[in-house]
């Protein structure tokens, strides 16, 4: 376990009463087989006990006054994609390595020239090279510090920097030693040496331009625990690295680390992690975290990798297929994944950062994911499956050059307040900012067409505490105005009319206003917002958050962006612990544990077209006094053996009656094909009943072979209200 104490006293006094037999032991003291420290500046002990006692000695400690909090020592691993088969002998990873190493040798004797792999010119970097060296007095250098936290390093290899390499012992041996290859394929990829007749080249190819600080949290099967990989973060921080490449994963969301980042950031780090390889949306950690840029990978080609994780946090992309690197002994090889991603975006953080060292993380970091070379396929600048885009060195290099550290936008106070992650990263406008190298000749007048000021009137309800709102620049993301004032509150049924902003300049604007509970604001209360005697919005029913979106041109024009009401969710069922939610079961109903690579899912039985149809149906949803006019169900289903025309539908109830309403049918051959995972499907529907105070959806088969199946999984159901 995983043990936070309240304070450094706290610390060393249980760490003394363990190792002695004349002081008290605490009850779970008298437990624990050891206690080791893992971080004295964060007050972190590794606590270690028997499997067995576990429940009665987490309960014991969350009632030691002592101990501020208590969490799982959860396992971590490596994240490489291993893509070809594995034979008797080699795992894929071993295997692929001998193979690329066999051939890149055998490159090698027939060219005799060091080899630069398509990554390099994808991300731009030997275009930085050329020009840093072409004007060596006009960009000196300053060398950024880059800590790899991962398997170690092979610090005796012919292509990697040797001097000024330092490491932290995480538990794990040597830090400058390598048993299993990740982690030094990763260090070729930042940093092998260039200009040396050798193997690779990597996206910082000078070693005086950059040092390694190399943090062992993984074992030589490459595979670490959350207690080592917290002392390799802290590692990081204390030999004073500017940025920190994690090609692992593992575990949930923890506080501990959340902590850990956010003083990284706020020491001005930026920390960069494998979004993961399983090719599905879903939230991987360390990537998830907001202070830490989330990587996925492309191909050769450019397009994003079919195993790339994605999620609302996914930032930038990285090369990551086939990619070769070093591995110990002097040897090279070729592995796929974002872990292979992950170090080529570090690396650019590097090479550019070197450049311009007076600039923020912050601003570094909304530099690379404005100049990132976009991925999507619909004209928007950032998506959650390939983030801002491909990470572009020499586009940032020049936006920094013309603008400054400007060119990243403002500081936050404290900096980690900033650090938003994925599509919501605030990026600067830089068309408003003025190149560097040029004087600036405007007078700064203000505009002759005068000041907009935007203007709030607000009628609170009974509950005016759950209410607040705010108005910022979406440009820069920088925070023009809030409410209520202060740490104070908006008092009951009590109107509020004034303006909400000062003049506003061109730009994109946004503001949303809140309710912490999810009902909005009660009738007769409500809110309205104003600009230049023009309404934007008026609302009162808005759930949980409601933003208005609009622009003032160059002109001075208005312009609004269309508001969509918000899908409030009233149900999420993932089946990892039974029926769950869908507790009342159905007819031929059964849960699944673990099949096709899920945690969890029901099955149904087609069954025959009489009324012994299999089905699942969920509990009675309520609607908590919510007038929602539309439903929307998002789930996932898989089916085998059924013939074209066979389905099954969704239908559902109203305040607990037994008639149904169908919403929807899926039929074989229509939309789907046997034998494959539709993910994410949705269904939008409204009711006819009025005064629904409660709803329950189900599933049913329909289908005239018994042996028909559907499995489903990822259940969701959604209610939106119109706007008013």
């Amino acid at each position: 376990l995983l043990v936070k104490y309240k304070n450094s006293v706290a610390q060393t006094r249980s760490l003394g009463n363990i190792d002695s037999n004349d002081s008290p032991l605490n009850t779970w003291q008298s437990h624990a087989t050891s206690i080791s420290t893992i971080s004295e500046e964060r007050h972190i002990s590794a606590v270690e006990i028997n499997a067995t006692e576990i429940d009665l000695v987490w309960e014991e400690l969350m009632a030691d006054e002592d101990v501020e909090l208590v969490e799982e020592d959860f396992p971590m691993y490596k994240t490489p994609y291993n893509s070809i088969q594995q034979d008797s002998s080699d795992s894929d990873q071993t295997s692929h390595l001998r193979h690329k190493d066999r051939h890149l040798k055998q490159q090698q004797n027939r060219t005799l020239m060091e080899s630069q792999q398509y990554g390099i010119a994808q991300i731009q970097a030997s275009a930085v090279w050329a020009l840093t060296k072409k004007y060596p007095n006009k960009y000196p250098n300053t060398p950024v510090k880059v800590c790899i936290i991962d398997t170690g390093y092979d610090g005796s290899h012919e292509d990697l920097p040797t001097v000024g390499v330092t490491g932290t012992n995480t538990g794990y041996g040597d830090a400058l030693q390598d048993g299993d290859g990740h982690g030094t394929h990763v260090a070729g990829v930042i940093g092998a040496v260039g200009n040396n007749g050798r193997g690779i080249v990597g996206v910082n190819p000078d070693p005086t331009k950059f040092s390694f600080h190399i943090a062992k949290a993984l074992n030589d099967d490459g595979v670490g625990t959350a207690s080592s990989v917290l002392k390799g973060i802290q590692g990081c921080i204390s030999s004073g690295a500017k940025i920190i490449s994690m090609s692992l994963g593992g575990g949930p969301k923890s506080p501990m680390f959340d902590a850990l980042y956010e003083e990284a950031y706020d020491k001005n780090i930026l920390v960069f992690a494998a979004a993961g390889n399983v090719g599905v949306m879903r939230d991987d950690f360390p990537a998830s975290y907001p202070l830490v840029v989330s990587v996925g990978a492309v191909d050769k080609a450019g397009n994003r990798a079919d195993f790339s994780n994605w999620n609302d946090q996914l930032e930038l992309m990285g090369p990551g297929v086939d990619i070769v690197s070093t591995i110990p002994g002097n040897r090279y090889g070729m592995l796929s994944g974002t872990s292979m991603a992950t170090p080529f975006v570090a690396g650019v953080a590097a090479l550019v950062w070197g450049y311009f060292p007076q600039c923020s993380n912050q601003q570094m970091r909304n530099v690379l994911a404005k100049t990132a070379k976009s991925l999507t396929t619909n004209g928007s600048d950032c998506n959650r499956k390939t983030g801002f885009g491909l990470v572009q060195a020499k586009e940032a290099f020049d936006l920094l050059d013309k603008y400054g550290c400007a060119a990243g936008g403002e500081d936050s106070s404290p900096p980690s307040v900033g650090g938003v992650g994925g599509c919501g990263q605030p990026l600067a406008d830089t068309t408003k900012l003025t190149p560097t190298n040029t004087v600036s000749v405007s007078s700064g007048a203000s505009s002759s067409n005068g000041c907009k000021r935007l203007f709030l009137k607000l009628l609170t309800d009974d509950y005016a505490y759950e209410t607040s709102w705010e108005l910022k620049r979406v440009d820069n993301g920088k925070l023009l105005n809030n409410g209520p004032p202060g740490n104070r509150k908006f008092a009951d049924k009590t109107e509020y009319n004034g303006p909400a902003s000062g003049c506003l300049d061109p730009g994109t604007y946004e503001f949303a206003i809140k309710d912490i509970y999810g009902d909005g604001i009660t009738a007769p209360g409500f809110y309205s917002i104003t600009l230049d005697g023009r309404t934007l919005a008026r609302n009162s029913n808005f759930g949980t958050k409601e933003i208005t979106s609009f622009t003032i041109d160059s002109s001075q024009n208005i312009i609004i962006e269309p508001r969509q009401p918000d899908w409030i969710s009233l149900l999420y069922e993932g089946f990892s612990n039974g029926f769950g939610k869908f507790n009342d079961g159905g007819a031929d109903a059964i849960h699944v544990d673990r099949k096709f690579g899920r945690n969890g899912m029901v099955m149904i039985k087609e069954g025959t077209t009489n009324y012994h149809q299999a089905s699942v149906f969920s509990n009675n949803i309520p609607l908590n006094d919510r007038d929602f006019t539309k439903f929307k169900v998002v789930f996932s289903f898989y089916t085998n053996s059924m013939d074209t025309n066979d389905r099954f539908c969704l239908d559902y109830s109203a305040n607990g009656a037994s008639a149904r309403s169908r919403a929807k049918c899926w039929r074989s051959g229509e939309g789907f094909e046997n034998g494959e995972w539709n993910d994410n499907v949705e269904w939008v529907f409204q009711l006819t009943a009025n005064n629904v105070n409660s709803i329950r959806i189900r599933f049913r088969g329909f289908s005239a072979e018994n042996f028909n199946r559907v499995f489903i999984d990822e259940i969701r159901l959604f209610g939106q209200t119109e706007l008013t």
